[in-house]
């Protein structure tokens, strides 16, 4: 018998919990809160560091201007030179057409103007 009882004392719990979660809703919508003064315009081009490009684009795979997919290719100069990579027209080469396991960035996902800041922060950077 107690166990019917609290079977039917959990049951409207559930019943209440469910059905004071559910709201009528009112058919007045609330007033728009007042503004004083008009937004500022937000700007969607915003200008970034090479620095920061790197950060948000490059550091993944490049921390410190090593590289976790490739070790063997660093940016640093000596390796870069090795590798054929010597001027800012290079490394945004490799970036638009790059070798097995780094990601492609063509101009949809990388501008030209971020990609020449990019290229030239490596080559000041990692020496």
């Amino acid at each position: 018998m107690n166990g019917k009882i609290l079977m039917g004392l959990a049951i409207l719990a559930v019943c209440g919990t469910v059905l004071c979660g559910c709201k009528k809703e009112s058919a007045e919508k609330p007033a728009a809160p007042e503004q004083t003064t008009a937004p500022a315009p937000v700007s969607t081009a915003v200008a970034k560091t090479g620095e920061e490009l790197f950060g948000q684009h490059c550091t993944v795979c490049h921390p410190a201007g090593g590289n976790i997919i490739n070790p063997e290719k660093p940016l640093h100069r000596k390796n870069r030179e090795a590798n054929g990579i010597k001027t800012t027209e290079d490394i945004i080469a490799t970036m638009r057409n790059p070798g097995p396991g780094m990601n492609k960035f063509d101009e949809k996902t990388l501008s030209e103007q971020d990609a020449q800041a990019i290229a030239e922060y490596v080559l000041k950077t990692f020496k």
